[in-house]
Parts: C-alpha cells; structure tokens; sequence
C-alpha cells in the first residue's frame, strides 16, 4: 500500500494528476490507508488548482486514523483551501483549529494573517506578522528593533504624546 502512495505521489509530483488520483482511489476502501489516500487527493486537486474538489478529500481524510503530521497537513490544507477559494470564515475555523492543536507550527501563521486580513481584521494580521518576523529573522537590524516591534504589535493604534 505505502508503494501505491509513493506511486502517486510521483506522478502527482510529474503533474499527472488523474493518475495520481485514480492509483489512491484503489485505497479508498481499505481502512488503513483511506484517510492517507483522501489526504493526497486533496493536494493533487490543489496542485492541479481544482480546490473545490479537494475539499470533500480533506473532510473525508479528518474522519480516519491519520498520524499527527498527516492530521497537521490536512487541517492546514483545508484551512489553506478554504481561505483561497473565499470561504473565509470556514477557513478561520481550522485554520484556529490548527493552531491549537499544533502551536508551534509557524508556517500556518502568515496564512492565518491572510485570513484575518481577508475577514478584514487587519490590525490582528499584522500584529501576527510582525510578532513572527521577529521570532524568526536573522537580521541583526531587526532584531535591535525587536522590542519595539513587539511593542507596537501588541496595539498598533497606541501614541506616546
């Protein structure tokens, strides 16, 4: 089973899309392996920019036994998913649900300011941003402005008169 996956993965990777999809299909029914084939569904569909059907893979993947990394990937891609198709609000939710359930995973961070900033809570977006750009940068100037930075992402509105 796991060389079927690998399989499709290639080909998925190759932009063989449907063939991709059809090799996982195989998998569907067996238990152990259907919510890991529904996951790499739903990223050809993404690949392949049909987000709307993969969609309905990510939902179906969330209801089987995945790993933690493989229930990260899908939370995240249908959150992601979501988000790119306008369905903000839907996004937001697992998108949140991400987070709380993986806090540490910086790379949702700047596709949940997107969402806020779609949803247009702009000041929370950026207060995100720039809190993650200075948890994560090397840049020395930065970083010699990082109390600052932190400062003003805390409330972007305040004035020392």
């Amino acid at each position: 089973m796991e060389k079927v996956i690998k399989q499709a993965i290639l080909f998925r990777q190759q932009g063989q899309h449907q063939i991709s999809r059809d090799l996982l299909a195989s998998l569907l029914d067996d238990e152990a392996y259907a919510s890991k084939a529904h996951l790499h569904i739903a990223w050809s569909f993404d690949n392949e920019g049909k987000e709307k059907l993969a969609i309905e893979h990510y939902q179906a993947a969330l209801s089987g036994r995945l790993s933690l990394t493989e229930r990260f990937d899908v939370l995240f891609g249908l959150a992601s998913t979501y988000r790119s198709i306008g369905h903000y609000d839907q996004a937001l939710d697992y998108f949140e649900q991400t987070l709380s359930e993986y806090p540490e995973s910086k790379e949702v961070q700047p596709f949940y300011a997107m969402c806020l900033y779609n949803l247009h809570r702009h000041k929370e977006a950026i207060s995100i941003l720039l809190t993650l750009l200075v948890s994560t940068t090397s840049s020395d100037s930065i970083k010699e402005y990082q109390r600052a930075i932190l400062l003003y992402a805390k409330d972007l509105d305040r004035k020392w008169l």
